[in-house]
């Protein structure tokens, strides 16, 4: 048999040797763009994220005066439109259900969760009265507005925050643009992203709601509750009050806590976790 190899076999073997050569090169292209291209998503994100950290004065007076609210007694409203409306809902759920063991459960609901009352009012008032409507007839004056405001679309949730103000609310906005809000003065702590891509804006929004969730604890553990940690605390029944409470003595001091889930007798020593006793010793 002959071993020699046909004029036509070298050239399909060329040809085939170039199309992969040519293949791996483009592959090679392909992963140098998208290389580039993670390291601009990357870089998008992290002047926005040093510029929060550079304002973590704002976040922290919002988040302390927020936490003088709710110990005076009020509640947090939030709201937002569009794809801002699931960030209010989550900001208000993150309050008044925290998943954190051992943190205080805090008023709170947003305005977009009513579809009838939202779909009525602007229905007959319009869109950009929506949230001010509501406000109008729901909150208290020592309550909390917090609308996120985002993009072009934003009349319903300024005019929101100014009917809050107005009313003696305690006004928090999160957007996108410093002096949309600013200038008129109708929040009383602005916490603005300082970025033109929407999807950065949101990641930093849902760091900022994260974080004021977390600090407004902070300061009301500080502040009252002893029994506000991520362990519970044991502490001696000292008096038995009406409506299911009692006083205990406590290494740190005297609270008042609820006794609802337990049997607890005065001269008892009880587990408390955030003002809920949960076990007598």
């Amino acid at each position: 048999m002959s071993s020699q190899v046909s004029s036509s076999q070298v050239s399909s073997s060329q040809v085939c040797s170039s199309q992969v050569s040519a293949r791996h090169g483009a592959g090679e292209q392909v992963i140098r763009a998208a290389a580039s291209d993670v390291v601009l998503a990357f870089e998008r994100r992290l002047a926005p994220a040093l510029d929060l950290a550079e304002h973590a004065s704002d976040l922290v007076a919002a988040a302390r005066a927020m936490a003088g609210r709710f110990a005076a007694g009020g509640k947090l409203i939030a709201f937002g439109t569009g794809a801002a409306s699931t960030d209010a809902q989550h900001v208000a759920v993150e309050f008044v259900h925290p998943v954190i063991v051992g943190k205080r459960a805090l008023p709170a609901i947003s305005l977009n969760c009513d579809v009838a009352s939202l779909t009525a009012i602007a229905a007959d008032a319009g869109l950009g009265q929506v949230f001010a409507h509501q406000l109008a007839k729901l909150a208290e004056p020592a309550d909390i507005a917090l609308g996120i405001a985002v993009g072009t679309d934003r009349s319903g949730v300024l005019a929101g925050l100014r009917t809050a103000r107005a009313a003696g609310l305690l006004t928090v906005a999160l957007t996108d643009a410093r002096l949309a809000v600013s200038e008129d003065g109708r929040a009383d702590h602005l916490l603005a992203v300082r970025s033109a891509d929407p999807r950065v804006v949101k990641e930093i929004h849902v760091t900022i709601y994260h974080l004021l969730w977390e600090l407004v604890h902070v300061f009301i553990e500080q502040a009252a509750c002893i029994t506000c940690s991520d362990s519970a605390v044991p502490g001696m029944v000292v008096a038995l009050l009406d409506d299911d409470l009692a006083v205990i003595e406590t290494s740190a001091g005297q609270e008042e806590v609820s006794v609802a889930l337990v049997a607890a007798r005065v001269g008892d020593t009880i587990l408390v976790h955030a003002g809920e006793a949960i076990a007598v010793m």
